[in-house]
């Protein structure tokens, strides 16, 4: 089986979509941003107006910069470690196999979030795709940014 763009990462986010998915992060994410991509676990992937790209750790609620320019991390993005590292694609094909796939507005999510004990892959701890569920992007953000809050 093979993953396409669309089972690793959300893109053309609408505006009304961005507003409603960030809003849970206002406090965390601050300055002018705009998405460039969110990952299917809901991670965020910025554009910052001085060119560079932060990521938003919804595990953690850590904002880090990811890429110095958008033109680096797009050629970061097309790397398969990069995919396996950021998108977990691995985990994602297992998702898959076991037939959990989101729907364009959905993404998966880990239960119990990370901060309560769950897996958090970021860290390197394998996840059961039964610590895994399909919800909706902005009821994960929510979920997100009060774990970690």
């Amino acid at each position: 089986m093979a993953l396409t763009w669309d089972d690793l990462i959300i893109e053309n986010i609408t505006p009304d979509q961005f507003r409603r998915w960030i809003e849970p992060w206002s406090g965390v994410v601050t300055g002018q941003i705009a998405p460039s991509l969110m990952s299917r676990f809901g991670t965020w992937f910025l554009r910052r107006p001085e060119g560079y790209v932060d990521m938003l750790d919804v595990f953690t609620g850590a904002v880090e910069r990811i890429a110095d320019t958008y033109e680096g991390f797009i050629a970061d993005v097309n790397r398969q470690q990069w995919q396996e590292d950021y998108l977990l694609s691995r985990l994602v094909l297992c998702l898959h196999e076991a037939d959990m796939i989101p729907g364009p507005a959905e993404c998966y999510a880990l239960v119990p979030h990370p901060a309560f004990g769950g897996p958090n892959p970021f860290n390197g701890d394998v996840v059961d795709p039964q610590f895994v569920m399909v919800m909706l992007v902005f009821v994960w953000q929510s979920v997100c940014a009060q774990s970690v809050a």
